[in-house]
């Protein structure tokens, strides 16, 4: 019954005379890589196939152009099962971000079903957490610069809510990508899929140790905390949830 509402809200025809403008998107070869998560409990290597991605988060202004042709999606239209209180709460008014925000940063306050009902209005999809860790991997000179311990650092303290935004003033990864690393992080298409081998919510074993934190020790490189973390929030996250520095850009899959 909700994919049959959810499939209901997307497909209900756009505004008339709407038209919503593609984004950019960057070209991405595939290759084998080696995720610091280890997923389905294996630290083997990966064949990650060739994608694109969008080359910023989608902004305040691309999500306000959605509303104008998917009004369904509005806070004050979408139904509850979709919604949460916080969903574009911060915007001054149900369709427009308003003068307080930048238009061009990234929108944030969208939960994971507004925001897959954007990427496939793009004809193009929420990308997978192992695609965005892929692209993140990149400096500006290197496709995987993850050998770097200064890097990585760099990573995690660009990372914070108090950082300034990469996606709008840092240089582009070697892939032409801006922002990965910023303090807006993404949401991805198999979020909801991802648990760390140790974990055990929803047990009554007493073992607390098993759950959250320590679902660290299932990693395959813990030291990786710059993609350790948003591993962790986004495991722990509901579809309906919200954040203020939560946000996404769109993939699609190549022929």
């Amino acid at each position: 019954m909700q994919r049959k509402l959810f499939l209901m809200l997307f497909l209900a025809p756009a505004a008339a005379g709407a038209v919503e403008a593609d984004a950019d998107y960057r070209d991405i070869s595939g290759g084998q890589f080696r995720s610091s998560v280890r997923f389905e409990e294996t630290s083997a290597t990966q064949e990650v196939a060739d994608f694109s991605l969008m080359a910023r988060p989608v902004s305040n202004a691309q999500f306000a152009a959605f509303l104008a042709t998917h009004p369904q999606w509005r806070r004050d239209r979408v139904p509850a099962v979709f919604s949460s209180p916080g969903y574009l709460g911060h915007w001054a008014q149900a369709d427009t971000p308003g003068d307080r925000l930048d238009p061009q940063a990234p929108v944030t306050h969208v939960n994971w079903y507004a925001a897959d009902a954007y990427c496939r209005s793009q004809q193009a999809r929420l990308p997978r957490f192992i695609e965005w860790e892929y692209a993140a991997a990149a400096d500006a000179t290197r496709h995987d610069a993850r050998s770097d311990r200064a890097w990585r650092m760099r990573q995690v303290s660009d990372g914070t809510p108090h950082a300034v935004d990469a996606a709008t003033d840092a240089p582009a990864n070697a892939y032409g990508l801006y922002g990965m690393h910023g303090a807006h992080w993404e949401w991805s298409e198999d979020f909801a899929s991802m648990m760390a081998g140790s974990d055990s919510r929803g047990q009554e074993d007493g073992d607390a140790l098993r759950y959250c934190g320590a679902s660290a020790m299932a990693f395959n490189d813990p030291g990786d905390y710059a993609v350790v973390k948003r591993f962790v929030l986004l495991s722990a996250l509901q579809p309906g949830a919200t954040l203020g520095n939560l946000g996404f850009r769109c993939a699609r899959s190549q022929p």
